[in-house]
């Protein structure tokens, strides 16, 4: 069955009601954010992973106390939090591993968006077919750049495209922003 594609005008609504008054000035500052991504790339990939190494421990702390709480006796009740700490802490005392880690994961994530668009492609074959595929075969090319230049590239890589991401994310709250209300 195919998917209905979706109404740009109920997308564009839905986003300025989750924002509401605020996507201007998001949008100004994601692309910020990303602009600087792009001129320090390190610097970005640094603070990507203190932010993940941050949730990991927050998300260990909160399941520790959830554990206890709970007065967990058993040894696989204390893994999940234990490996989320002990991950985010790692990350924090290595933060190059950290990034490389977080290298491999955007190879895992362009492979499985590539395998996305080129299955997507079939079923919207009269939507931009040619669209699904070329982003898929980009998607392959980007992870075949990470795993080429990993570890050592991940510390620029990571940077770049988490800026080029938010710089994105920015220009279509922008467009949100700026477009004529119904």
């Amino acid at each position: 069955m195919k998917d209905p594609l979706p109404d740009l005008t109920t997308l564009v609504e839905t986003e300025r009601k989750m924002f509401g008054k605020y996507v201007l000035p998001i949008a100004i500052i994601l692309i910020l954010i990303g602009i600087t991504g792009l001129l320090a790339p390190i610097l970005l990939s640094a603070v990507t992973v203190g932010i993940v190494a941050a949730v990991l421990v927050i998300a260990g702390l909160t399941w520790l106390i959830h554990s206890y709480q709970l007065h967990q006796y058993h040894l696989a009740d204390w893994l999940k939090p234990l490996l989320l700490l002990t991950t985010g802490v790692i990350m924090i005392a290595l933060p190059n591993a950290g990034i490389a880690s977080i290298g491999l994961l955007f190879v895992l994530y362009f492979i499985l968006d590539a395998y996305r668009n080129f299955t997507r492609s079939h079923v919207y074959a009269g939507h931009g077919r040619g669209w699904f595929i070329f982003s898929g075969i980009v998607d392959v090319l980007i992870a075949i750049l990470f795993l080429a230049t990993w570890p050592q590239g991940s510390l620029i890589l990571v940077g770049i495209f988490v800026g080029v991401n938010l710089i994105f994310d920015g220009v279509i709250l922008l467009m949100i922003a700026t477009a004529n209300k119904p």
